[in-house]
């Protein structure tokens, strides 16, 4: 994650939607209530403790669809620019920058009210 102060905490902001980077079926859509995805790298050692806080959650609501996409990858170098993101991990719920850094377990939750 980037130490620059003004790129950690949560982030919202309406207007940053990534699009149609990632698309949920008409079918999963009434049972699923939100789409996480979390922006990672290889190098990023905090991206593991955001990634267990995300699969932990996943675990126990199973009501939001969860992927883990890396930054070096195409789809993750699309969203990354599209959203303007310079830090990871990063927190992309239904298509909006909602987190930079590692959430609390009751910080998720929280997103996805």
């Amino acid at each position: 994650m980037n130490s620059n102060s003004e790129d950690s905490g949560a982030h919202r902001d309406g207007n940053d939607n990534i699009g149609d980077a990632a698309d949920i079926t008409k079918e999963n859509k009434k049972a699923i209530k939100h789409e996480v995805i979390l922006l990672v790298s290889k190098w990023c050692e905090e991206c593991v403790p955001a990634d267990r806080v995300w699969k932990t959650l996943f675990d126990e609501r199973k009501d939001f669809t969860y992927r883990l996409i890396d930054v070096s990858e195409p789809e993750g170098r699309r969203i990354s620019i599209s959203l303007y993101i310079r830090s990871v991990p990063s927190t992309i719920i239904d298509g909006k920058l909602s987190y930079v850094g590692i959430p609390t377990k009751e910080d998720a939750n929280e997103l996805l009210s």
